[in-house]
């Protein structure tokens, strides 16, 4: 007796009943998981905004301190923490960038080149998107200890590249977003 494949369907999916679950509920949390990427592709933009804020974070705490005489946090030294934070700031700012990159060219122009020439030349905001990250690129390549020691003095100058793409940034969530939103003219 020959079983119709239907019914050995029927069979694996009893079999395999965790697995058929586990693989609907990912389905159903398909559409939770694009409006949260809707709400985190700002993320790029907050956190690289958040790097070019620590130093003057620092300097402000600095001269809170010694107007309130403190004790503590009178010294640069003492606020040294926040300047090692900018390293990993800056690189989960670029790979929120690069996420929204890649969603960018899978779902937008379908990796085809063609469509994305055609959204370079028609839409500022992707050539300023695309500019932004650009400049992020070598700043995230070159964020190590071993790229610091071999750059030497040229580092720091590379580095000073993360002040146009915050602008580029900026510029480009205003050019994308839709007349009369007025959240991305806070940034």
């Amino acid at each position: 007796m020959t079983t119709s494949r239907s019914a050995r369907l029927l069979r694996a999916a009893n079999r395999h009943a965790r697995l058929v679950h586990a693989l609907a509920c990912a389905l159903m949390a398909l559409p939770a998981l694009l409006i949260a990427w809707d709400w985190a592709r700002e993320w790029a933009l907050n956190l690289l905004l958040a790097v070019l804020a620590i130093t003057p974070l620092r300097h402000a705490l600095v001269h809170a301190s010694r107007r309130l005489d403190r004790r503590w946090g009178r010294r640069w030294a003492d606020w040294n923490w926040l300047i090692r934070l900018r390293r990993p700031i800056g690189l989960a700012s670029f790979f929120y960038a690069l996420a929204h990159v890649g969603l960018y060219a899978a779902f937008d122009v379908g990796w085809d080149w063609s469509e994305f020439a055609i959204d370079l030349r028609n839409k500022p905001f992707v050539l300023a998107g695309i500019a932004t990250f650009a400049l992020l690129l070598p700043l995230a390549i070159t964020s190590t200890d071993a790229w610091m020691r071999r750059l030497k003095r040229g580092w720091k100058r590379l580095h000073t590249l993360v002040y146009p793409a915050a602008m580029l940034a900026v510029l480009h969530f205003v050019w994308l977003s839709k007349p009369g939103v007025q959240r991305p003219y806070i940034y």
